[in-house]
């Protein structure tokens, strides 16, 4: 039987071990304190393994995947150091999400302030033995200009994509899809900054 995600006991414990709340006031953790964690039984060997997102310097985080091992426990697999998005303030902090039970999701935001709030995950796939970078999500709106909008989604494993663009004052809706040469890559070579070339438009 699968193992149902959930939150890791060693994150856990270090979390009780802070003074504040994760979700709170992300600005007093130190560097080494957990952001986020999840476990399920990825690899699909009947034991659970486990992601976690600590706090780095310079409002970012260190991606850290254990593989489960029924004898010694979670062991680390891949470490990213500083490849995660993490700010100081509310609305910044990255979160972990389960994508079914071959995959989860690195979710960074800013929401809290600013004139063009967005949103991104990025689907992580364990795929003929390897932790694939498999999906990419990214969605924004605008506070003040609400014809001003857009979302892009590519399956990096089918190289296929759609992309939705409000372009603002008032302009037609900007409707997009189709094969890209965007593909699949493994975690481990995953760096701050990943973005998707066919998601280029809404940018511009």
């Amino acid at each position: 039987m699968h193992a149902k995600p959930r939150l890791v006991t060693l994150a856990l414990a270090l979390t009780l071990a802070l003074p504040l709340p994760l979700t709170g006031r992300a600005e007093t953790q130190p560097p080494g304190a957990p952001i986020a964690a999840l476990s399920g039984d990825w690899n699909g060997d009947a034991a659970s393994d486990a992601v976690l997102l600590v706090r780095a310097a310079d409002g970012m985080a260190d991606l850290v995947l254990y593989q489960g091992n029924p004898e010694e426990g979670l062991q680390p697999l891949i470490t990213l150091p500083g490849a995660i998005s993490a700010g100081p303030l509310a609305g910044s902090a990255p979160a972990l999400e389960s994508r079914g039970e071959r995959g989860f999701a690195i979710v960074t935001q800013q929401t809290g302030f600013g004139r063009t709030p967005w949103t991104q995950a990025v689907t992580v796939a364990f795929r003929n033995g390897t932790y694939m970078v498999a999906g990419f999500d990214y969605d924004f709106y605008d506070r003040l200009d609400l014809s001003h909008y857009g979302g892009c989604s590519v399956n990096l494993l089918t190289r296929q994509f759609t992309l939705t663009l409000g372009p603002g004052n008032e302009a037609a809706e900007i409707h997009r899809a189709g094969p890209t040469e965007d593909g699949a890559f493994p975690l481990a070579r995953m760096t701050d900054g990943y973005w998707p070339a066919a998601c280029d438009d809404l940018m511009r």
